[in-house]
């Protein structure tokens, strides 16, 4: 996705001159590897919403519409499915594509993502998270192979994503907490609805009782009258 970096480790095709300072032959490394967390209160369902949904990402990722106003992105299959995919063709952007290869509701994804074509090695990437005290506890993860001269530039490469993924999660935890406060404000309003209700359905039960218990007392003392009555009447004819 993050073509200033990821282009890098596919090629060195597109590359930010910046990334292009001398790196020492003992610096060269085989793969990369970058994560990055963020805590984020917010249940999981909200967090799935938003990275299952790959159609979601243009929402909370750098890489977006502002940053590539000319990008095309099509998405094929279901959204939060193994399978559903997301490629792009862009000027800044370039091309690439990211298939979710792995989906837990209530953990996150796994994918696989293409920058070059054809043929091109599949990095593998994962948006995780777990519980922890106020929370869930959010990783990005990426991995890659590095090939050629682009194995001078590991540490770079892991610097740019690096700081784009806690760009990206940072913005996540803004919109997927702002989305939880509204959950949990509607969640409120609905068990105050329900006790208000279940409060005014025990009053009305409460009075049904009474007025039961007044009925029940007035029959009993109407009863207990007509005995008496019947007494009396019984009294006088044996006189």
């Amino acid at each position: 996705m993050n073509l200033r970096a990821f282009s890098l480790l596919a090629g060195l095709a597109f590359v930010a001159p910046a990334l292009f300072t001398a790196a020492p032959a003992a610096a060269a490394s085989k793969s990369w590897h970058v994560d990055r967390s963020v805590q984020i209160n917010a249940r999981p369902e909200i967090l799935m919403a938003q990275v299952a949904d790959l159609r979601n990402w243009n929402n909370w990722t750098v890489w977006n519409s502002e940053y590539d106003p000319d990008c095309v992105w099509t998405y094929s299959g279901e959204p939060g499915q193994v399978g559903h995919t997301m490629e792009w063709d862009g000027k800044e952007m370039g091309w690439g594509k990211l298939t979710l290869t792995e989906v837990n509701p209530t953990g996150g994804v796994k994918y696989d993502i293409w920058l070059m074509k054809p043929g091109s090695d599949a990095n593998k990437g994962s948006v995780t998270f777990s519980p922890v005290e106020g929370g869930m506890q959010v990783t990005w993860s990426d991995d890659g192979q590095l090939k050629g001269i682009s194995k001078l530039f590991a540490k770079k490469i892991e610097a740019v994503v690096g700081a784009d993924f806690e760009a990206n999660l940072n913005k996540l935890k803004v919109i997927t907490e702002a989305q939880e406060a509204v959950k949990a404000s509607e969640e409120a309003a609905a068990a105050a609805a329900k006790a208000a209700e279940e409060a005014a359905a025990a009053a009305k039960a409460a009075e049904e009782a009474a007025a039961a218990a007044k009925a029940a007392e007035e029959a009993a003392a109407a009863a207990k009258a007509a005995e008496e009555a019947a007494a009396a009447a019984k009294g006088k004819k044996k006189k």
